[in-house]
């Protein structure tokens, strides 16, 4: 590290979890955001500011002014605009030093596996159920872990899976398609609506999940659903498992 970096990083270095050898491992990971919305938002704020050495950014929208109310790094004067771009100059902006991928599309079947197979970790932050089965499966073909969160309303969940791996007892780990999400209402904040705060705290969490799964530290998301109850300020942690009788029962895949 040069005098800048141990200066910018100073309040990472100084923490027991995190110290020199971790800040390496951040500056060294790939990572992919997928979605560029409430949750890409602050997810985009806090990789860039913690010195991930690689972004990739992709999103097919343009800047509408119903997004502005939770998604912060977008300016009225943005609005009309492709997301991506905005994104870029404002995580150029934070840290020059990041390289930065952009793909101004929608991540599909077609491109997933060529996109996604580039990066070490991918950060969910799509506001649909379709979207993210295709990011679920396409992490588990191939062994990238999958740094989840969804928002709507009050409520938000952040997750990791890692179905691609087992567990201590030699099962394989939950993905998201253990949560049984019904494919028949798309819920996203233009259907439900949502308070902008919420995503901002679920953005924050779902970024310190990515940050502690690319440092290994052992006290994560992977295989338990953290639930945040914005309206009573209610946080809980669950076990995904594989329970028939559980709500969240489902196969791997």
């Amino acid at each position: 590290m040069n005098n800048s970096s141990v200066e910018r990083y100073s309040n990472h270095l100084v923490l027991k979890e995190v110290g020199g050898y971790g800040q390496k491992l951040l500056k060294e990971s790939k990572v992919l955001i997928v979605g560029l919305g409430g949750l890409g938002c602050p997810v985009l704020q806090y990789t860039a500011g913690s010195g991930i050495g690689t972004i990739g950014l992709i999103d097919n929208d343009d800047v509408d002014i119903s997004n502005l109310h939770r998604q912060t790094i977008f300016k009225m004067n943005d609005t009309g605009k492709p997301k991506v771009e905005i994104a870029e100059k404002f995580l150029n902006s934070i840290n020059p030093e990041a390289k930065t991928i952009i793909y101004k599309d929608r991540l599909n079947k077609k491109n997933a596996k060529k996109i996604i197979e580039d990066f070490d970790f991918i950060v969910d932050c799509t506001d649909n159920n379709s979207s993210k089965l295709i990011i679920n499966d396409e992490c588990f073909n191939n062994n990238k872990p999958l740094i989840y969160a969804s928002v709507s309303g009050f409520f938000g969940q952040v997750s990791t899976f890692k179905s691609y791996e087992k567990d201590k007892n030699n099962l394989p780990y939950p993905s998201y398609r253990c949560l049984k999400i019904q494919d028949t209402n798309e819920n996203n904040c233009d259907h439900i609506g949502v308070l902008g705060p919420i995503a901002g705290v679920i953005g924050s969490l779902q970024a310190t999940e990515l940050i502690k799964q690319i440092i290994n530290t052992d006290d994560n998301l992977t295989g338990k659903l953290l639930i945040f109850d914005g309206l009573t300020n209610n946080i809980r942690i669950i076990k995904i498992n594989w329970d028939t009788k559980n709500i969240l029962n489902g196969t791997g895949r």
